[in-house]
């Protein structure tokens, strides 16, 4: 079984959402290794020398136990385009370190960004991202995603967006999208959807 990763915004010495992070690292441990571990995402990252200023992904590699931990300089990037492409058998709803089968969906982009990827008639995610969809009125989110995000989580308690199913010819009643993550939250861009080619 491939290794767990934990992708964390550490903005200027601050983790953000620690929380979020924590409790998919308690459900993914629970589900995966019951009764086997139990890792505090807290007290590793405190271990640390990390940087107190600028912006990074903090990547935490665990299993049993925290493997390793990096801080990556970050810049935000924002796709604008997206492709949809299918697969009915993918399964990603822990956050693996092996990401093999959705690098070789990413390769099917074509001139677009990114990928938008769906599972069984139903829209799920983009490969690095959850998106959340505007018809005018409300956000909404598929209900249905490969991986349900940190900040997706922070987003629906908030109240900020509401999940539906979404099936893919749902996908042009909507007027515009945004992708979002751990490392970048509601304030991306937000594209028409005329920029998802089917």
């Amino acid at each position: 079984m491939s290794r767990l990763i934990e992708s964390i915004k550490l903005e200027d010495g601050i983790f953000h959402r620690l929380n979020y992070h924590q409790a998919r690292v308690d459900r993914s441990l629970e589900d995966l290794f019951p009764l086997k571990s139990e890792l505090n995402l807290y007290n590793a990252l405190s271990l640390q020398q990390y940087p107190k200023n600028g912006l990074f992904k903090c990547r935490v590699v665990y299993e049993l136990k925290v493997e390793f931990i990096q801080f990556l300089p970050y810049r935000p990037q924002y796709s604008q385009s997206l492709k949809v492409v299918y697969d009915h058998s993918i399964d990603y709803a822990y956050k693996y370190e092996d990401r093999n089968r959705i690098n070789e969906l990413f390769e099917h982009r074509q001139f677009c960004d990114d990928v938008l990827i769906v599972k069984n008639g139903f829209v799920t995610d983009a490969s690095y991202s959850n998106i959340v969809f505007f018809d005018g009125f409300c956000w909404v989110t598929p209900d249905k995603p490969l991986l349900k995000g940190t900040m997706r989580q922070f987003l629906l308690e908030a109240a900020e967006i509401k999940e539906a199913p979404i099936r893919v010819q749902d996908v042009s009643s909507f007027k515009s999208f945004r992708l979002v993550n751990a490392m970048h939250g509601f304030d991306g861009p937000e594209i028409e959807v005329s920029k998802i080619v089917l």
